[in-house]
C-alpha cells in the first residue's frame, strides 16, 4: 500500500496545522494566565489604594469637623466681643464724653482767669 503524493501532503498540512493550532493554544493559555496574574495584582493594589482612600477620608472628615468647631467658637467669641463692646460703649461713652467736655471746659476756665485765653 503505497500513500501517494496528495495523501502525504495532505498529511504534512494537517500536521503542520494541528502543531500551530497547539502552539496557538498553549500561547492563548499562558496569556490568560499571565492575564490572571496582572488582574489580581492589580486588584491587591486597588485594594490598598482604596484602603488609604478611605482613611484618608476617615481623617479629613475629622478636621472637618475640628474646623466646623473652630469656626462655631470662633462666631460665638466675635458674638461675646461685639456685645461687649456695644455694652462697653453704651455704659462708657456718655460719662466719658461728660469727663472730656468737663475737662475741656475747666482747661478754658482757667486760661481764661490766667489771662490766656
Amino acid at each position: 500500500m503505497a500513500l501517494s503524493a496528495a495523501a502525504v501532503a495532505l498529511t504534512v498540512v494537517s500536521t503542520a496545522i494541528v502543531l500551530t493550532l497547539a502552539f496557538a493554544a498553549l500561547s492563548l493559555r499562558r496569556s490568560a494566565r499571565d492575564l490572571r496574574l496582572l488582574v489580581e495584582e492589580m486588584t491587591e493594589h486597588a485594594a490598598a489604594v482604596i484602603d488609604e482612600a478611605e482613611e484618608t477620608i476617615a481623617r479629613a472628615r475629622g478636621e472637618l469637623q475640628r474646623v466646623d468647631d473652630l469656626v462655631g467658637s470662633a462666631e460665638a467669641i466675635t458674638e461675646t466681643v461685639g456685645s461687649a463692646s456695644r455694652v462697653a460703649h453704651a455704659v462708657l461713652a456718655t460719662p466719658l464724653i461728660k469727663v472730656l467736655a468737663f475737662g475741656a471746659g475747666t482747661a478754658r476756665a482757667g486760661r481764661r482767669m490766667r489771662g490766656i485765653g
